[in-house]
């Protein structure tokens, strides 16, 4: 595989439209659509205020760096969850009903995701028919400072999974992603030459998450800068952050704790305690790691918001995985 995509198979909480008419189905769409722009604004508005912040004490020298932390306030962010219930009477007829209900969730995490095909169609993953050798491009908003890794996943076997982002033949690809910008990930990703399905998972951490700072090129909070009249995250994350956030995705696939053998295995050269501290951390995060998703019925568009599906978590570091299908 040179790199890959589809149908989010385990993004869950679509939401449907009838085929004619507007339904209520389609205002509720609208509806949580918006709510989640707002949740999405409000959470990026507020990961600046708390830039700006640390930035400020830097400058007054109030405190030392290394005890200043990101004030980053959560947003209720909504959700909806389908259940979809099957039953049999005597007769042996089944009856099928379809449920979905409406929340929130505290959220302090959220990113915004959408496709690019190598012609510049701006496409929704979960409505794209994916042809072998298709290529793509994936953009990323994310409202609080993150790093992204991606992963291919192999469930059934091992490894369970191989890094396919960050690339060292892309320095940037280490960066921290900034709040309220839009980074288009500097890779051209590929679909194989063959029909079968690929499976690949994007894992998504805050910059002051307090497991990764050990995999960072500096502190988050110390590493802000004002670049230009804009106040940025500089630290980028290093070999064993990337392996960090891999064996938070391995957790996720194969739904087993982190150890700190297999730490090791996937990060060289730490000790048995290093590895015991990033399986504690992976551990810790992973009771929170999965995100709540709002989709879009939309293939195709030339606006970004029309396509894009938003991803919102109630902790520090989040996971998803994509089954893609040809």
């Amino acid at each position: 595989m040179k790199r890959l995509f589809r149908e989010l198979g385990i993004v869950a909480l679509l939401l449907t439209s009838s085929i004619c008419g507007v339904s209520a189905a389609e205002e509720d769409t609208g509806m949580i659509r918006s709510a989640s722009e707002q949740a999405f604004s409000q959470l990026t508005s507020n990961a600046i205020n708390a830039l700006n912040g640390v930035q400020k004490v830097k400058e007054e020298g109030t405190k030392g760096v290394l005890d200043v932390k990101f004030q980053i306030a959560e947003v209720n962010a909504p959700s909806q969850t389908t259940v979809t219930t099957t039953t049999t009477n005597g007769t042996g007829q089944t009856t099928t009903s379809t449920q979905t209900t409406t929340a929130t969730t505290p959220s302090k995490l959220g990113i915004k995701v959408w496709f690019e095909l190598a012609d510049g169609t701006i496409v929704n993953p979960t409505k794209k028919e994916w042809k072998p050798k298709e290529r793509f491009y994936v953009h990323v908003q994310t409202a609080v400072p993150v790093y992204v890794a991606l992963f291919q996943n192999y469930p059934d076997s091992r490894p369970t999974s191989r890094q396919i982002y960050p690339n060292a033949k892309y320095p940037d690809s280490f960066k921290a992603l900034q709040p309220g910008q839009t980074t288009k990930l500097p890779v051209l990703f590929e679909m194989d030459d063959d029909m079968r399905d690929e499976v690949m998972s994007m894992v998504v951490v805050r910059a002051d998450w307090e497991g990764i700072q050990n995999g960072l090129t500096a502190q988050a909070t110390a590493s802000v800068v004002n670049n230009n009249g804009t106040t940025q995250v500089s630290a980028q994350v290093t070999t064993r952050g990337v392996g960090t956030m891999k064996s938070i995705n391995d957790s996720a696939v194969t739904k087993e704790k982190a150890t700190a053998d297999e730490v090791q295995k996937t990060i060289e050269g730490i000790s048995k305690k290093e590895a015991e501290n990033i399986a504690n951390a992976v551990n810790a995060a992973s009771e929170s790691v999965k995100f709540q998703i709002v989709g879009s019925e939309v293939a195709t568009s030339s606006q970004p918001n029309d396509v894009c599906f938003y991803m919102f978590g109630a902790g520090n570091v989040g996971q998803w995985q994509l089954t893609i299908k040809k």
